[in-house]
């Protein structure tokens, strides 16, 4: 026996031997047949690799979404801080050609309370809240996890 044929690899390996056999076989797919054959070469019932298909597919929408969601508030993030800044900067401009005391460091003090929980918010979220958006976007976008199409299916077909 050679080092090769006793050789036990871990699924990291494996994931990254056949990423790097597809690279130079130059084709980033592989159809779902084909597939289908290699799990059964390798011992791997049609039904778990579908069940693995299925969860796959469910994770990579939950983190498509979950991007998106990030995505969309880091924009609202900086559309708040450039707001802040120009609004902030013409504040002190006017409160300097105007006479009397100064005043536009309280609208910089409140607004920058705010804009620092946004901040905190965007940066450093919260673990059930932030997570509590990313179900309720799942919801808007139609996407149920196998739990709530159980449950929505026990509610709807009794």
């Amino acid at each position: 026996m050679d080092e090769y044929t006793s050789r036990q690899y871990n699924n990291e390996e494996v994931s990254r031997i056949i990423r790097r056999a597809l690279k130079l076989k130059q084709a980033d797919t592989i159809s779902h047949q084909d597939l289908i054959e290699t799990a059964l070469e390798i011992g791997i019932d049609a039904k778990i690799l579908e069940t693995a298909i299925e969860q796959e597919q469910l994770e990579f929408k939950k983190e498509k979404i979950r991007r998106a969601r990030l995505k969309r508030r880091k924009v609202g993030f900086y559309s708040h801080l450039s707001s802040y800044l120009i609004v902030n900067a013409a504040l002190l401009l006017i409160n300097n050609f105007t006479p009397g005391l100064w005043w536009f460091q309280w609208s910089v003090l409140g607004w920058g309370i705010g804009l620092a929980f946004h901040f905190k918010a965007l940066f450093f979220p919260h673990g059930k809240r932030f997570e509590k958006g990313i179900r309720s976007e799942h919801h808007r976008a139609g996407f149920m996890t196998c739990r709530h199409r159980r449950f929505h299916q026990a509610r709807t077909h009794p």
